[in-house]
């Protein structure tokens, strides 16, 4: 669909002929704005799966371009003991993992690839790891393009890093932290020419999780009171808050859910921006077993703090006690297996069920974002 790139800080228009994250004139990250009749179908593609369906709500002006395996349509399920151990009369889990690469990553980087690849990128680099290079790795070899890595020599051996490499992802391994890899996949852009992804910032991989909100609001027989979900850079909560807007606008739903963004107690510089407080972050990585989620400085907070509040909802704090107690709570309930930064969200729902912000009658939705197995199985 045809789109705009505008900056959220002063407002210019950028052309869309090019990889861009930064404005020009200021340095703001962009919204993408769409052009075309909005009506209550914009989006839905008879006979389509996936979030193929609403391409025409996406950043992708040529359908030929959309790079895809599948992503999207995840299953929603009942999970009744969770919801009785609770007091809670309707909850339900969003199975995000079962996602081609076992993570909700998967829709962001379908976009933001299809951008990739419909901009004529064939060469790109980034500090790599976790669930975000799995499927980084994944759509980029999809796509034919080449992708350089900078793991932490330290983590080769993490099923993760070891998955990145499968995809036959140029590795060029850093004796260092993140800051050193950072240095080195910079320097290596520059002089090799090679364009430096940064989707922590590019609002196409954000558009890419809106899609949830698409599914949600579309394929579930009710709409939810509220929704929980990790945040660290902030992309799930930003793109359901901006899926949902979309679909106000269009006449689609009525109303836009509560949202809660769930951070741990070593990282929470969303929770301190929403409580107007400094927060200052610790030296070196976060220890949490939420190691998805321990992101110091997400780029968007103006916008998430916004997502939060105008939706009605609000940020949350989970113990790692908590946090790992229901990791291991949902597979003997419920029999799922999920990561750690996932089941996050089963401990801020008893927070705020304890705290009167859900109530009893109250319906609940919880998007489960990585599979277990992606990480070490604690013990």
């Amino acid at each position: 669909m045809s789109y705009r790139l505008i900056c959220e800080n002063c407002g210019q228009e950028h052309d869309t002929t090019t990889y861009r994250v930064h404005c020009e004139s200021c340095g703001g990250l962009f919204d993408a704005e769409y052009s075309g009749e909005n009506t209550t179908d914009l989006g839905r593609r008879s006979g389509v799966r996936g979030i193929a369906k609403y391409l025409a709500t996406l950043p992708i002006t040529d359908p030929a371009n959309f790079v895809s395996m599948g992503e999207g349509d995840t299953p929603v399920i009942p999970l009744p003991r969770v919801a009785q151990l609770l007091g809670l009369s309707h909850v339900d889990g969003k199975l995000e993992y079962v996602n081609p690469t076992g993570s909700f990553k998967d829709r962001g980087n379908a976009v933001q690839v299809s951008v990739l690849k419909e901009l004529g990128v064939t060469e790109v680099e980034h500090i790599t790891g976790g669930n975000q290079g799995h499927s980084f790795a994944a759509y980029c070899a999809r796509a034919g393009i080449t992708y350089h890595g900078f793991p932490l020599k330290a983590g080769e051996f993490h099923p993760k890093i070891q998955a990145i490499a499968f995809h036959g992802t140029e590795m060029h391994w850093v004796d260092g932290d993140r800051a050193v890899a950072n240095d080195e996949a910079r320097r290596f852009a520059e002089d090799a020419g090679v364009l430096q992804m940064k989707y922590e910032e590019n609002i196409y991989f954000v558009e890419g999780q809106k899609t949830m909100a698409y599914e949600i609001g579309d394929e579930l027989d009710y709409l939810p009171d509220h929704i929980i979900v990790p945040v660290g850079q902030g992309s799930i909560l930003h793109g359901l808050w901006r899926g949902f807007k979309e679909m106000v606008a269009a006449g689609r739903i009525a109303r836009i859910p509560k949202l809660y963004g769930v951070q741990t107690e070593e990282t929470q510089p969303i929770i301190a921006a929403y409580e107007g407080r400094e927060w200052t972050p610790y030296l070196g990585t976060a220890t949490s077993s939420a190691n998805g989620i321990g992101v110091k400085n997400p780029p968007r907070i103006g916008s998430l703090v916004a997502a939060l509040t105008e939706s009605g909802g609000r940020p949350v704090t989970v113990s790692e006690t908590s946090l790992r107690s229901w990791q291991k709570r949902l597979a003997e309930l419920e029999g799922l297996f999920i990561e750690p930064t996932s089941a996050i969200v089963l401990g801020a729902l008893e927070n705020l069920k304890e705290q009167g912000y859900i109530k009893n009658h109250e319906t609940v939705l919880l998007p489960f974002t990585g599979f277990g197995m992606k990480e070490p199985i604690p013990h």
